[in-house]
C-alpha cells in the first residue's frame, strides 16, 4: 500500500502530499493535529442542512403510539416492566423524545426520572451500560456545569473522558456532539476524538459534512487515507469503497489505483491486481523500489507479469496512459 501523508507545515493547515512507507496511521495523527490547530464547521460550506420533513409517516405514527404505551409502562407496579419499557424507549430513539419530554413532567417521580434519563441517553447516543458509569457526567455535560464556570471547558473535558472510557463505543456520542449546537471548541474536541479513533471515526466526520480548515475532507487524498486504514485492518470492501470514491473525485489518482491493486492482491485476485497495477503505472506511479518491498503485493510477486513490470520500471518503460473504463 502506498499512503498519502499530510504533514503540517509552518502555517496551520499547510498540507503536503507525499508517498511514504509508513503504515502506522501517520495521516490520522496529522489530521488530529490539524483539527487542534484550525477551526472547523459542520455542513456543506454556504449551504444550510436541509430541514427534516415534519410530515408524519405511517412508521413514525406507529412508533409514536408505541412510545406512548411504553411511557405508560414506566409507571407500572412491576419493576421488570418498568425496566423493559425504559430499554425499549431508548432503542426506539429520537421519535420517542416528544413522549419522553411530556413524561419528564409527570407527578410520578420514577416516571419522571426514567423519562429524563432515557431522553438524555437518546439525545447523546449513550447506551444504558455507559449511562450506569457516566450518567452523572452526561447530566453535567448537558446542563453546562455549575453557574460561573466555563461550560465549554467543562464539556470539552467530558468529551475526552467519554472517549477514553468508551473507546470505539464513544462514536455515537461524539457524532451527536459534532451535530449539536454546542460551542465550536466542544465540537472540535469531539472531531479530534473521532479522528483519533481511526478510519471509522474519520468516516463519521466525512458523513457529517465536517469542514476542516486546511484540509478538505472530500479531497480524494482523504478517501485514500481512510481506505489505507481499512486495508490495514483487512476490511477490503470498505477499503475498496474509499479508493473508488477517490477515483470518482480524481480519475487519474494513481495512488488509489495502486492501492486497489493491493486490495486485489491480498484477496488473491491476481488478474484484477495486475490490471489495477498497470493502470497505476500508466497514470504515473513509478515507485518501483517500494513495490518490491510492499508486502501487500506478496501474493503476486512470483508471477511473471509482476517481474515484467519491475523490469520495465527499472528501464523507465511504460505505456501511454489509457482512460479508465
Amino acid at each position: 500500500m502506498s499512503e498519502e501523508v499530510g504533514s503540517v507545515g509552518a502555517e496551520a493547515g499547510d498540507v503536503r502530499r507525499t508517498r511514504t512507507e509508513r503504515k502506522d496511521g501517520t495521516m490520522l495523527r496529522a489530521l488530529a493535529g490539524i483539527l487542534m490547530a484550525c477551526g472547523f464547521a459542520c455542513a456543506s460550506a454556504g449551504e444550510p442542512a436541509a430541514p427534516e420533513s415534519s410530515t408524519p409517516t405511517l412508521n413514525t405514527l406507529g412508533v409514536t403510539a408505541q412510545a406512548a404505551e411504553l411511557v405508560r409502562d414506566l409507571g407500572s407496579e412491576d419493576y421488570s416492566v418498568r425496566e423493559a419499557a425504559t430499554s425499549r424507549l431508548i432503542k426506539l430513539g429520537d421519535t420517542c423524545l416528544p413522549a419522553l419530554k411530556r413524561a419528564a413532567a409527570s407527578d410520578d417521580p420514577e416516571v419522571a426520572w426514567r423519562a429524563r434519563d432515557a431522553a438524555r441517553m437518546i439525545r447523546w447516543g449513550i447506551t444504558p451500560e455507559q449511562w450506569s458509569r457516566l450518567g452523572d457526567l452526561i447530566v453535567e455535560f448537558e446542563q453546562g456545569g455549575p453557574p460561573g464556570k466555563d461550560a465549554a471547558t467543562m464539556q470539552e473535558r467530558i468529551v475526552r473522558v467519554v472517549r477514553t472510557a468508551c473507546a470505539e463505543g464513544s462514536m455515537p456520542f461524539l457524532r451527536k456532539v459534532v451535530r449539536s449546537e454546542l460551542a465550536d471548541s466542544v465540537k472540535r474536541t469531539a472531531a479530534i476524538m473521532l479522528a483519533d479513533l481511526g478510519s471509522e471515526g474519520l468516516a463519521v466526520l466525512m458523513e457529517e459534512n465536517v469542514q476542516i480548515a486546511g484540509l478538505d475532507p472530500y479531497d480524494s487524498g482523504v478517501h485514500v487515507m481512510v481506505g489505507n486504514s481499512f486495508l490495514n485492518e483487512a476490511r477490503y470492501d470498505r477499503a475498496e469503497h474509499h479508493y473508488m470514491k477517490a477515483l470518482e473525485l480524481e480519475p487519474g489518482n494513481f495512488i488509489a489505483m495502486y492501492n486497489m491493486a493491493c486490495v486485489r492482491s491480498r484477496q488473491n485476485r491476481a488478474d484484477e491486481a495486475f490490471e489495477w497495477l498497470q493502470r497505476a503505472i500508466d497514470h504515473g506511479y513509478d515507485d518501483f523500489e517500494w513495490m518490491e518491498k510492499d508486502s501487500d503485493l506478496d501474493n503476486i510477486r512470483k508471477d511473471e507479469r509482476y517481474q515484467e513490470m519491475i523490469r520495465r520500471g527499472a528501464k523507465g518503460g511504460g505505456r501511454p496512459p489509457e482512460p479508465m473504463q
